[in-house]
C-alpha cells in the first residue's frame, strides 16, 4: 500500500496499555496509519526504556513520511485502568490536543499461570479488577465522549481465545476475558443507536517481550510453534492488521458485536479433533434410527465415501502374495468363517460383516476395512471422549493474550505446562491388527529402513507435537505417536550404523532361517506350548485356570499393569509382539538376566517404592524379544565394565563386546520389525526398552549418543504425555529419564528436556514422592544455570537475581514439607576422627540422597547466583557452601548400596567442584572410586575430572 494511504488519517485513537506487546504493535500501526494516539501505561521504572523507545520510533515513522501524507503523533499517560479517574483522564487528554476521539482500544490486561488450588483471593480479585473492572471503566469513559460528539466510533476490546475454552492453570483468567468479550457483544447492543461499533479480537499464542528468553530454546519454540497450522507463533503485529481494519469505517462499518480470532487456526484445529472423536467413537452414529423405504427394494445410492474402497485383486499366491511381495508387507489367508446375509431389518450397529472363505487380508486391505480391526471392548461415549478431550486441550492450545508467557521450562512461576494424566492409555490404544501367529524375525526387509505396511496417513499427518496427546482419539493404523517413535527408531539405527557399521541384513525369505537365532532372540511364538525350557534351571511354573476371570476393577496403576484379564489374553493371542509363552533364555543370558533384576535396575527404580524394573519389568520382558535383548545388551555391557566387585552369580562371567553389540542389534531388528503394530508404538515394552538403550548410552560414556537417546525416550513420553504424575511403570521410567536427563544437562550446560510442571502441591505427596521431588526442583536449577549468551537478556544481572530468589524460595518450600524419616540418625563411626567428613546416616537410601541432591541445588544455585556484596558476602558464601559439601559427601561415606552409588556419586562430584582442603578432596577421590566400583559407573573416571576442575 503506498504510504500516501492512510487508512486512519484524521482520526484520533486513544489504547490502555499501549507501550508493550500487543498494545505497543497497535499504537505503531495506527501511527502508520495516520492517526493520533493517545497511549496509556503503567509508568513502571522496569517499562520505561519501552516507554522511551516508543516515543523514539514514533518520532522515526514521523521523519520517514513522505510530503503530504503524515504519519499520527503520540501522548502518553501514566496511570492504573482500575482507577475510573485514569480512562476519564486520557480520553480527556486526546481530546483536548485532538478534539475528538474516534478509536479506543481496551488492551490492558495481566495474567501468571497457576493451579486451580494455589488461586488465592488476591491474585484471582486483581485479574478481575484489571481485566473486566478497568476494560469496564476506560469503555465507559470512551463511549461518553463518542455519544457527545454524536459522530458514532469503534471501541475494540482485546480478549483471547481463552475466553472461548477454558484451562486449567487459567482458572482466575478465562472468566476475566470471557467476561470482556460478553461485555462488548452487550455494548454494541447498547450502542448501536448512537453508531458507535464495538468489536473485540481475540488473540491466540502470541510472542512479547516477556517471552523473549524462553523463544530461545530451540526445542522448545519448535514444540510451540509445531501446534498451530499456521507453523508459527503469532507476533504482536499479527494483531495490528486486525486492529486497522475494525476501527476503519469504509472496511468494517458494519460490523459490531463480532469477535475475531488471531490464533493461526489453532481453534480449527480443536474442532477438527472433536469432529474426529465424534465420528471414531460413533462410526454408525447416523445410522442409529432405522431408514423407512418408500419402494419396495433398498437405495441403491451409497452418499458421499471418502473411498471407493475397491483395490486390485489379490493374485492369491501363497505364502505371500504379489501384493505384499511388492509392499514389502506381511500377508495370511484368514481362517475359514462363514458368510453370512444382511437383511433390510439388520439396521442395528450390533451387526457385523463377516469375512467369506478363502479370502486372503493383507494389512493394507485391513486398515481400510471395517472389519479389519478389532473394537475395544469398553469404548466411553462421546460426551466422556469430550469432556477428556476439553480438560486435556484447551490449556494447551489456548494461551492468553497480550503479556504472555509460553509454556515452557523456566523457575519462573508465571510459566506452566498442563499435562494431563492419562490413566487408561493401554487400554484406549487396543487396536490390534490381526497378525499371523508366526516368527517376528521370520521375514521383511530390516535393512531398507523404510515402513510400507503402516498406512500412509501417517507420513501425511503433521508430527504428533502439533496435535497434543489425546488417548480416546486414536485411530487404527495412525496412532499420534507413530511420528515421533520412528524418529526415535531412525535415530537408533543411525547410531547404530555409524558405531557399529551397518546392521546385518535379515533373511527376506518367509520359510528362511530365523533371524532371532534360538535363544533370547528367538520369537516365542514359534515355539510348541511344551517346548519352553531355562538352561541349569527346572522352573515350576503355576498351574493356569482353563477359563480367564474378568478382571478386577482397581484404580491403582500398578495393579492395572499387573492383573491380567479375559480382554488382555484374547489381544494378546492376536499379537505377534506379545509371546504367549516365556521366552528360552541359555545359561549366560540368565546370568545377565538376573544381573539386570538384582543389580542395575536398583538405581532405576530408587525413588519408586514398588521397584518396577526389578519386578514387572522382568516379566514383561520374558513375553517380549525386543526388551529381553535390551535387557541382556544392558547387563553385558555393565558386566563389561565392572572388572572389580562382581556378584558371585557372575563371578568368572565376563561378556565380549560381540556379544553386547549382538543383543543390541537384535534389540533393533526387533524394534524395526514390530513397529508394523499400532499396540507396540503405545506399549510399556517399548518405552521400557527405550529407556534401558538410553541407559546402555549412559554406560558408554559418550554424551553425544546419550543426550540423543535422551531426546529420544522423550519423544516418545510426550507423544504419549508420560510425566511424573503418570504412576506404574510410565512414571517410574520418567523419573528414571530425569535422573539421567539432569545429569547429561549438567555436564552439557544445557537445560534440561523436560518442561512438564506438576499438579499436585507438596502437602499432598508422601515421603517417597517428595524425595523424587528434589531430583525435579534440580532440573530446574540445572536450567538456571545453563549456558546462555548474557547480551541477548536485558537487565542480565536483574533476570538472573529475580530467578535464583523463585528457586530458593522453591528448594526451601520444599524443605518445609520434609518428614522425620528425612532427618539423620544416630550411627557409630569409627574414623570420626580421622575422616574430614563426618558420616551423615539417614535411611531409606533414596531419602538420603534426595538430601545429597537438595543440597548440591544450593551449591550450584550459589555459584551461579550473581553477587553484588562484596567481600564480606564472599566470604559467608564460601562457608556455607564447605558446609553443604561436608554434608553431601557425609551421607555418601554412609551409603553402601547400589540403588543410591549413582546418584550419590553425582552429587558428591558437584559438590568436590567447591572444596579447596587437600585432605578433603583425597577423601572425595576416595568416595568417588568407590561409588565407581559399586555402580558400575561411569565408564570414565569422575575423579580425573574433578582434579581437572581443581587444576583450572
Amino acid at each position: 500500500m503506498s504510504a500516501a494511504i492512510r487508512l486512519l488519517a484524521g482520526k484520533t485513537a486513544a489504547i490502555t496499555g499501549g507501550t508493550t506487546g500487543i498494545g505497543r504493535a497497535i499504537t505503531l500501526e495506527y501511527l502508520r496509519q495516520g492517526a493520533n494516539v493517545a497511549v496509556n501505561h503503567l509508568g513502571l521504572a522496569k517499562d520505561e526504556a519501552l516507554r522511551k523507545s516508543l516515543i523514539e520510533e514514533a518520532k522515526q515513522l514521523s521523519k520517514e513520511a513522505p510530503a503530504g501524507a503524515p504519519t499520527g503523533q503520540i501522548l502518553e499517560l501514566a496511570g492504573d485502568v482500575t482507577d475510573p479517574k485514569t480512562g476519564e483522564q486520557l480520553v480527556a487528554q486526546a481530546v483536548d490536543k485532538w478534539g475528538q476521539l474516534d478509536i479506543f482500544v481496551a488492551n490492558a490486561g495481566i495474567f501468571k499461570a497457576s493451579s486451580f488450588l494455589d488461586i488465592d483471593k488476591q491474585m484471582f480479585d486483581t485479574s478481575m479488577q484489571v481485566n473486566v473492572n478497568g476494560a469496564f471503566y476506560a469503555c465507559q469513559a470512551a463511549a461518553r465522549q463518542m455519544v457527545n460528539q454524536g459522530k458514532g466510533g469503534s471501541i475494540i476490546a482485546i480478549s483471547s481465545i481463552s475466553a472461548l475454552l477454558g484451562g486449567g492453570q487459567q482458572v482466575h483468567y478465562t472468566p476475566t476475558k470471557a467476561a470482556l468479550l460478553s461485555m462488548t457483544q452487550s455494548m454494541a447492543i447498547a450502542l448501536a443507536k448512537d453508531k458507535i461499533r464495538v468489536n473485540a479480537l481475540l488473540p491466540g499464542t502470541i510472542h512479547t517481550q516477556l517471552a523473549d528468553n524462553d523463544m530461545a530454546n530451540e526445542e522448545k519454540r519448535k514444540y510451540l510453534e509445531h501446534r498451530i497450522p499456521w507453523g508459527r507463533v503469532g507476533k504482536p503485529e499479527d494483531l495490528a492488521g486486525p486492529a486497522v481494519f475494525l476501527a476503519t469505517d469504509k472496511m468494517s462499518g458494519f460490523v459490531t458485536g463480532s469477535q475475531l480470532l488471531v490464533d493461526g487456526g489453532i481453534k480449527i484445529i480443536s474442532k477438527f479433533k472433536l469432529l474426529k472423536v465424534n465420528m471414531e467413537s460413533n462410526p454408525s452414529s447416523t445410522t442409529d434410527e432405522p431408514r423407512s423405504f418408500t419402494r419396495g427394494r433398498l437405495s441403491r445410492g451409497k452418499g458421499l465415501r471418502r473411498t471407493t474402497g475397491w483395490h486390485v485383486k489379490c493374485d492369491e499366491v501363497k505364502p505371500r502374495c504379489g501384493g505384499c511381495a511388492r509392499k514389502k508387507a506381511r500377508c495370511e489367508y484368514a481362517k475359514t468363517q462363514g458368510a453370512t446375509k444382511r437383511t433390510r431389518r439388520q439396521s442395528s450397529r450390533e451387526d457385523s460383516v463377516q469375512e467369506p472363505d478363502d479370502i486372503e487380508i493383507c494389512p493394507s486391505d485391513q486398515a481400510a476395512s471395517p472389519t479389519g480391526a478389532a473394537t475395544p471392548s469398553r469404548s466411553p461415549t462421546f460426551e466422556q471422549q469430550l469432556d477428556q478431550h476439553r480438560e486435556s486441550n484447551v490449556d494447551d492450545i489456548n494461551e492468553p493474550a497480550g503479556e504472555h508467557v509460553p509454556p515452557i521450562d523456566s523457575p519462573h512461576p508465571a510459566q506452566a505446562v498442563n499435562i494431563e494424566q492419562v490413566e487408561e492409555v493401554r487400554h484406549a490404544n487396543a487396536q490390534i491388527i490381526q497378525s499371523p501367529q508366526n516368527s517376528l524375525g521370520s521375514h521383511g526387509d530390516y535393512g531398507s529402513r523404510s515402513y510400507p505396511h503402516l498406512d500412509s496417513i501417517v507420513y501425511g499427518l503433521p508430527s504428533p507435537a502439533q496435535f497434543p496427546f489425546h488417548p480416546m482419539s486414536i485411530t487404527y493404523g495412525s496412532p499420534p505417536d507413530a511420528s515421533l517413535t520412528l524418529k526415535w527408531l531412525d535415530l537408533l539405527l543411525g547410531d547404530a550404523a555409524i558405531n557399529y557399521g551397518p546392521l546385518p541384513e535379515a533373511f527376506p525369505d518367509p520359510d528362511g532361517t530365523n533371524i532371532f537365532g534360538n535363544s533370547a532372540i528367538q520369537s516365542p511364538t514359534t515355539l510348541g506350548d511344551n517346548s519352553v525350557s531355562h538352561a541349569g534351571e527346572n522352573i515350576t511354573r503355576p498351574c493356569e485356570p482353563h477359563t480367564i476371570e474378568p478382571r478386577v476393577e482397581t484404580r491403582n496403576a500398578y495393579l492395572r499393569e499387573r492383573i491380567p484379564s479375559g480382554e488382555d489374553h484374547t489381544r494378546e493371542k492376536d499379537q505377534t509382539w506379545q509371546a504367549l509363552e516365556p521366552i528360552n533364555l541359555q545359561t549366560q543370558e540368565l546370568i545377565l538376566f538376573r544381573h539386570f533384576t538384582d543389580h542395575i535396575s536398583q538405581w532405576m527404580d530408587l525413588f519408586e517404592p514398588q521397584r518396577p524394573f526389578g519386578s514387572l519389568v522382568p516379566h514383561l520382558a520374558l513375553h517380549n524379544v525386543g526388551l529381553m535383548n535390551a535387557i541382556l545388551a544392558l547387563s553385558a555391557r555393565h558386566l563389561d565394565v565392572m572388572n572389580r566387585d562382581k556378584p558371585t552369580y557372575a563371578a568368572g562371567f565376563r561378556p565380549t563386546p560381540d556379544d553386547t553389540i549382538g543383543y543390541y542389534y537384535k534389540t533393533l531388528h526387533y524394534c524395526q520389525e514390530a513397529m508394523q503394530y499400532g499396540g507396540y508404538k503405545t506399549s510399556l515394552e517399548l518405552l521400557a526398552s527405550a529407556f534401558i538403550i538410553s541407559a546402555y548410552e549412559m554406560l558408554d560414556g559418550s554424551n553425544t549418543d546419550w543426550e540423543k537417546h535422551l531426546k529420544g525416550v522423550f519423544w516418545i513420553q510426550r507423544s504419549q504425555t508420560i510425566h511424573g504424575h503418570s504412576d506404574g511403570l510410565r512414571q517410574a521410567v520418567w523419573w528414571a529419564w530425569l535422573c539421567q536427563d539432569v545429569w547429561a544437562a549438567f555436564r552439557e550446560k544445557r537445560k534440561p528436556f523436560t518442561f512438564w510442571r506438576p499438579n499436585r502441591p507438596l502437602s499432598d505427596l508422601n515421603p517417597s514422592e517428595l524425595a523424587a521431588r528434589a531430583v525435579y526442583n534440580f532440573a530446574h536449577v540445572v536450567g538456571f544455570c545453563a549456558r546462555e549468551a548474557a547480551t541477548k537478556i536485558p537487565d542480565y544481572i536483574a533476570v538472573k537475581t529475580q530467578q535464583a530468589d523463585l528457586l530458593i524460595r522453591q528448594l526451601d518450600n520444599w524443605a518445609s514439607y520434609l518428614t522425620c524419616e528425612f532427618q539423620p540418625l544416630p550411627m557409630v563411626a569409627s574414623d570420626a576422627e580421622s575422616s574430614p567428613f563426618p558420616q551423615v546416616w539417614i535411611q531409606p537410601p533414596c531419602f538420603a540422597v534426595s538430601m545429597q541432591v537438595y543440597y548440591c541445588s544450593r551449591i550450584l544455585l550459589d555459584l551461579h547466583r550473581p553477587c553484588s556484596g562484596g567481600y564480606e558476602e564472599y566470604l559467608g558464601k564460601q562457608r556455607t557452601l564447605k558446609r553443604w559439601a561436608s554434608t553431601v559427601c557425609g551421607i555418601a561415606k554412609s551409603l553402601t548400596d547400589h540403588a543410591s552409588s549413582v546418584l550419590s556419586s553425582q552429587c558428591v562430584f558437584i559438590a568436590g567442584m567447591v572444596v579447596e582442603d587437600p585432605d578433603q578432596r583425597s577423601a572425595i577421590l576416595d568416595i568417588l572410586e568407590t561409588c565407581s566400583r559399586r555402580a558400575g559407573w561411569p565408564g570414565y573416571s569422575l575423579g580425573r575430572e574433578l582434579k581437572e576442575i581443581w587444576r583450572d
